[in-house]
């Protein structure tokens, strides 16, 4: 793989010390939107609330659907850059982590793991430990184990094929215009099949705010727990954070 010349001296390992100005100036030369949305998940709300880590999970994973949907048409969007972008944004969390009560006393453990996009969360230390149980997740020893599984994946493939283009707007106007459905008409007015839009919306983190559009036209909320599409048999890397890390 090669290395991305503006941003060559940024050491691709877990958690590098990496230069955010170098890598959002690179990303936002070829796409400020992109450069937009890894800046919003570097800074993005982390909360902890109840017992359980797959409640803090439930609130703090992020799946980088966008990376891969525009890694379908960016060639410069490969498996060195994907490991610089997750690493960029679990530094930010890892500072920011700090400031948060389990520091002191827990410590967290933070994951990227196999979905349908590359996904990132982090969890509070419990006497729970690995917070999953779904399928038979196989550890890796680093990022871009997890990572390089997507080198030949299409995001786009998944939902449909030919020219397909989708944003976060689009698909809210679509379901604002279909008053909260998110059943055929508003799968086919979108291009995905029916079957697949509640794990576009999953995907893009877009529960809430669909929700709220059926709250509005009176429908009741849909269930957008997640589920992970690679059930069966799963990536993921796991770091742990001690209480009081450096």
């Amino acid at each position: 793989m090669r290395q991305h010349p503006a941003i060559a001296s940024i050491a691709i390992r877990c958690f590098a010390d990496s230069s955010v100005m170098e890598l959002l100036q690179y990303t936002r030369s070829r796409s400020p939107e992109l450069a937009e949305y890894i800046d919003a998940l570097a800074h993005s709300p982390l909360s902890f609330d109840g017992p359980h880590p797959l409640q803090h999970s439930s609130g703090n994973h992020i799946h980088l659907w966008k990376l891969e949907y525009l890694a379908d048409t960016c060639d410069w969007i490969d498996v060195d850059y994907r490991v610089e972008c997750v690493n960029h944004i679990l530094e930010q969390w890892r500072r920011r982590l700090k400031g948060l009560p389990p520091y002191n006393d827990r410590g967290y453990r933070i994951y990227v793991y196999e979905d349908l996009a590359p996904t990132i969360s982090v969890v509070a230390e419990t006497e729970i430990g690995f917070p999953y149980s779904n399928g038979h997740p196989v550890f890796v020893k680093n990022i871009r184990n997890v990572l390089a599984l997507y080198e030949d994946r299409s995001w786009k493939d998944y939902f449909a094929s030919g020219d397909w283009r989708i944003s976060e707007k689009r698909l809210l106007d679509v379901v604002t215009r279909n008053k909260g459905s998110i059943s055929k008409p508003t799968a086919d007015k979108l291009g995905v099949p029916v079957g697949k839009l509640r794990s576009l919306i999953i995907n893009m983190g877009l529960s809430v705010e669909v929700n709220s559009v059926r709250k509005k036209f009176q429908r009741r909320p849909a269930d957008f727990s997640n589920e992970l599409v690679c059930s069966d048999r799963w990536h993921v890397f796991e770091r742990v954070l001690p209480s009081r890390y450096r």
